[in-house]
């Protein structure tokens, strides 16, 4: 089970559950069946429309809400399982994940949890449990239209009608990378910081939001992985904001991507320690770290793609950060996540655009490909510490919006 901490307002818990098969469903769930009788759990569940991501798959799920004053008082546990039907006699897709809830939450602390599927297009319906240790059982069920809209008509969906599944699911094995010491390798340093409760546009970022934009930058992963077939990829996933790196393993592949989904998990993801406070240069110091692993490590890269959230910083780089120019050092990209925001005009605004007025930006339950992408701020861009450190390395950034743009992003990356 994976450990929740609890936030001053909310809770984050899980995101993309894991799909299995019936036999994999632990006796504490089976026994929750609709037969029996127990207690209601009170609790509230939003659908998530479904929205076409960067994999070209249907990103839906749910959001939760419930109180943690229940389980105040000692270590708590709670099973969330669902099933996914396809409308026409489909065969039911099962998906499970186990949360603990650490004990001292405040009187009134509610929990906010979001979970993550995906599917092809279709009608689907979905009959959701959330169980606890203590004999009690919140159920949903709600009905889910996966279909194009107007200025999608033209997109060809990877997934078949009627399919189900998390984020490991791909439509082929990624091809293995050819054999001999003249295998293509790429990494991905993929930043896990979200900017939960900071203003992004004109509105708060929810947790539930950065949870939505989690899952866009894994859907942009998981489309990498497709469209490079026969490159070794070496991924590491680290939290900026944290000063920490999160996962790491070479060889990755598609099938693995649930993986990188549960990275997000937990608002720990998010919360910053007191000794990050105290160490401000921290970040740059992470990011140097990464860079110098990549220019010095003993299968090299060609190519280092930096994939993330862009993130004001008030720190200037420090002396010393890796320089680009050297004969074998990898080639650099950015792949940045958001919409720029033009300059108005005419408005007395400075040259690096405070004030500029900005769109709404992704909000909670919306986790597609592009139309909800945030608005980046020129101030934003030009202080993101990730941008300035790819300029320093002579690399390249690009802005990344719609799956357009990122399909022709991997284009550039395989020249």
């Amino acid at each position: 089970m994976r450990c929740v901490a609890v936030a001053l307002l909310y809770a984050i818990a899980a995101f993309a559950q894991k799909a299995v098969t019936v036999d994999q469903l632990p006796a504490a769930v089976t026994r929750f069946d609709d037969s029996a009788i127990h207690a209601p759990l009170p609790c509230t569940i939003d659908p998530i429309k479904p929205m076409l991501n960067f994999g070209l798959r249907f990103q839906t799920g749910y959001v939760l809400h419930t109180s943690l004053d229940p389980y105040r008082e000692g270590k708590h546990a709670w099973y969330i399982v669902f099933d996914v039907i396809p409308e026409g006699g489909g065969r039911p897709v099962y998906f499970l994940d186990s949360i603990d809830i650490p004990p001292g939450a405040a009187a009134g602390q509610i929990a906010e949890a979001t979970g993550t599927f995906l599917l092809g297009e279709g009608h689907y319906g979905v009959k959701w449990s959330l169980l606890d240790d203590l004999g009690r059982v919140c159920r949903a069920k709600w009905s889910v239209d996966a279909q194009l809209a107007g200025n999608e008509k033209a997109a060809k969906i990877s997934m078949p009608p009627g399919t189900v599944g998390d984020f490991s699911w791909h439509p082929a094995e990624v091809a293995a990378p050819p054999a001999g010491e003249h295998a293509r390798h790429i990494t991905v340093l993929m930043n896990a910081a979200m900017p939960v409760g900071r203003q992004s546009g004109r509105r708060m970022q929810s947790s539930a939001g950065a949870i939505s934009q989690w899952g866009t930058l894994v859907s942009i992963l998981g489309s990498m992985l497709e469209h490079l077939p026969g490159v070794s990829v070496r991924l590491v996933v680290f939290n900026q904001d944290q000063q920490r790196e999160i996962f790491r393993q070479e060889g990755f592949t598609a099938g693995q991507m649930s993986q990188v989904a549960h990275a997000a998990d937990g608002i720990e993801q998010w919360k910053v320690d007191s000794h990050v406070l105290l160490n401000p240069a921290g970040g740059w110091n992470l990011l140097s770290d990464l860079e110098d692993k990549e220019i010095h490590a003993a299968i090299p890269s060609d190519t280092v793609v930096f994939l993330g959230l862009p993130e004001a910083s008030g720190e200037k780089m420090p002396p010393g950060m890796p320089e680009g120019g050297a004969e074998h050092s990898p080639r650099f990209v950015y792949l940045r996540y958001g919409k720029n925001v033009p300059i108005a005009t005419g408005t007395g605004l400075n040259p690096r655009g405070r004030g500029a007025a900005q769109g709404p930006s992704a909000t909670r339950g919306r986790g597609g490909g592009g139309s909800l992408a945030p608005d980046l701020s020129s101030e934003m861009v030009e202080s993101d510490p990730i941008e300035q450190s790819v300029r320093r390395m002579k690399g390249k950034t690009i802005t990344i919006s719609t799956p357009a743009a990122l399909g022709k992003a991997i284009e550039s990356i395989q020249r």
